[in-house]
């Protein structure tokens, strides 16, 4: 057999493989023989996108499972041959090419929201004390955020779906969440409001002292709101020191 005829007859055998309800059985090949090929590529891939989703998962029939990997399989042309790398081409499979489904339109962000824990779990980084902190050391020097951390915003709100909870309309807010790995080196997250997520956002890797961006962001209130304001913000503060989303403190820089 030259190398064209093997090349072919191996991209039919990979068509078989990824489809084999479709595609059209390779010549020279045992029906039988295929199928636990076909059988072992789907139950890796099962292995692996069921330990990653598990709300998912516990969400669909035991055939609609099945029928959205099989589809993913089939579907989706995975750009990395690294196993681990399986639920990554799975969120962006739901995320930017499978067609919103109807009945569970909110799968592509609880898909990735599930997917975000399982990276910051794994996510290399050297892991810092957690101090708590006063209130001046808050307000005054530049709050440390833990080392693993991500601010996440879904149009769902993806932390309360689950068997008892299908969402069908879109809500009118965003959900925002911080994710972190705490002290502890537990996932954690945290739902924010959108006052409190834009103070993250502004905290994070700025270099401001929690003061400084309370102000910015309040700048234009009159003096009794602002105090009001900046309590609230340092109540704010207060609870993601004490839930390990804020680890420690530095100085501020005065250059």
């Amino acid at each position: 057999m030259n190398s064209q005829a093997f090349l072919t007859q191996q991209r039919a055998f990979l068509n078989y493989l990824r489809n084999p309800a479709d595609a059209s059985l390779p010549e020279g090949f045992d029906a039988g023989r295929l199928k636990v090929y076909a059988d072992l590529l789907y139950n890796k891939f099962d292995e692996s996108l069921s330990a990653c989703f598990p709300v998912i998962h516990s969400l669909l029939p035991k055939e609609a499972w099945r029928s959205l990997l099989l589809e993913f399989i089939a579907g989706h042309t995975c750009r990395t041959p690294y196993y681990r790398r399986i639920p990554d081409e799975f969120v962006q499979y739901l995320r930017q090419i499978r067609p919103e489904d109807p009945a569970l339109p909110f799968l592509a962000d609880l898909a990735h929201f599930e997917w975000v824990e399982l990276q910051l779990s794994i996510a290399e980084a050297i892991d810092l004390p957690h101090r708590t902190l006063t209130a001046a050391q808050l307000l005054r020097a530049v709050p440390v955020f833990a080392p693993v951390t991500q601010l996440l915003a879904y149009q769902w709100p993806v932390e309360d779906i689950g068997p008892d909870y299908l969402p069908t309309e879109v809500p009118e807010d965003i959900t925002h969440i911080l994710g972190f790995r705490d002290p502890n080196d537990q996932v954690q997250f945290v739902a924010l409001s959108t006052a409190t997520a834009h103070l993250v956002r502004r905290l994070h890797n700025s270099g401001l002292s929690g003061e400084q961006a309370l102000a910015e962001m309040g700048g234009n209130l009159p003096q009794p709101a602002l105090s009001q304001f900046m309590r609230f913000g340092l109540q704010t503060l207060a609870e993601l020191n004490q839930r390990g989303a804020i680890v420690d403190w530095r100085p501020l820089s005065l250059s």
